[in-house]
């Protein structure tokens, strides 16, 4: 990608984060880069791939880092605190994405262009729930558990503790806590709340 592009997608990331992919125009976006509106198809075919551009390095290392937490030694519940631990890091690291992903969903769904940002997002709740599924088989996951409501809840919370749009006048946890303290609090509530027997019991 062009240095040019590139500065493209990225200016167009903090639109679509700040005002949302569906009120984000192309002449918000040429606009926003000095660009007349129509220059800006000489750079991309729409304003659809603007968002894969934007959207698929982020989900390409999100699905990474929840393969490596997948694929560590350890019991299933050992290896959802893995991949809890790896999400939040990426999360954290990358909150334009974050709330694009978490505020736009449905518009990214409905939207045919971007079927592999659809794919990979359904990579990643497929990879939560098996290895929770594995924690419940190994008996390390409570057996009363639902792997498909513990991966909601997993995601839910994830995208609550690092969301600055819905929680906008409370304390940011992150900079409040920290990445560690925040993440093991992640843990400490929703995690272990998951295991049949807490770590230090």
């Amino acid at each position: 990608m062009s240095a040019r592009r590139a500065e493209i997608v990225e200016i167009a990331r903090g639109l679509f984060a700040e005002k949302g992919y569906a009120s984000t125009s192309t002449r918000d976006i040429a606009d926003a880069c000095g660009l007349l509106a129509g220059s800006l198809y000489s750079h991309f075919r729409s304003k659809g791939q603007i968002l894969e551009l934007a959207m698929a390095p982020f989900l390409d290392r999100l699905v990474a880092a929840m393969h490596d937490g997948a694929a560590e030694h350890g019991t299933g519940a050992e290896r959802v605190e893995a991949m809890t631990r790896r999400v939040v890091a990426e999360c954290a690291a990358h909150p334009a994405e974050l709330r694009i992903l978490h505020y736009d969903w449905p518009n990214i769904q409905a939207a045919d262009e971007l079927g592999e940002l659809n794919e990979r997002s359904t990579e990643t709740l497929d990879l939560w729930q098996k290895v929770l599924a594995s924690g419940v088989e190994d008996g390390t996951i409570r057996s009363d558990v639902q792997p498909e409501v513990a991966m909601r809840v997993i995601t839910s919370s994830i995208h609550g503790v690092l969301d600055r749009q819905r929680y906008g006048t409370r304390t940011d946890l992150l900079d409040m806590l920290g990445l560690d303290v925040l993440t093991d609090q992640v843990v400490l509530v929703v995690v272990n709340g998951l295991r049949a027997t807490p770590p230090d019991a």
